[in-house]
């Protein structure tokens, strides 16, 4: 590890450290950063960075994730909203049955996968949607 990197691996820890301290004091982030005499844009711009690097040492992440998707999707896999409506994906995968064991809604999209799903590509569908 070279100097710059050793530098900021300690930057790192001491904006961990200020991460946990601003949660802890129960103050705003403007707040916390007004009183320790941060911009808000260098306290977000460091979270941010730790974040990342977080999550590229959990899951690294490729630049294009490819997914198999399957036939049709069920009108039941579609949000409640009139926006969204069944539609037919051009693919040789297998199609989605009825028999949903797991559904996932976040930010007005659901995803319901059912056990013949593979974890080869429920594990993809979920670095998609992680980084989308």
């Amino acid at each position: 590890m070279n100097t710059r990197q050793k530098i900021h691996q300690a930057q790192m820890k001491e904006w961990a450290a200020r991460f946990a301290d601003q949660k802890a004091s129960g103050l705003t982030v403007k707040e916390w950063c007004d009183q320790n005499h941060f911009s808000i844009h260098r306290y977000h711009y460091w979270k941010r960075l730790l974040k990342d690097e977080i999550v590229d040492q959990v899951l690294p992440s490729p630049d294009i994730v490819p997914i198999l998707l399957p036939t049709t999707v069920p009108a039941t896999s579609l949000t409640q909203s009139n926006a969204y409506k069944p539609i037919a994906l051009p693919t040789d995968s297998t199609s989605c049955t009825s028999s949903t064991t797991a559904k996932i809604t976040m930010n007005g999209i659901s995803i319901e996968v059912d056990d013949s799903v593979s974890p080869e590509f429920l594990a993809t569908l979920i670095k998609a949607v992680r980084y989308a």
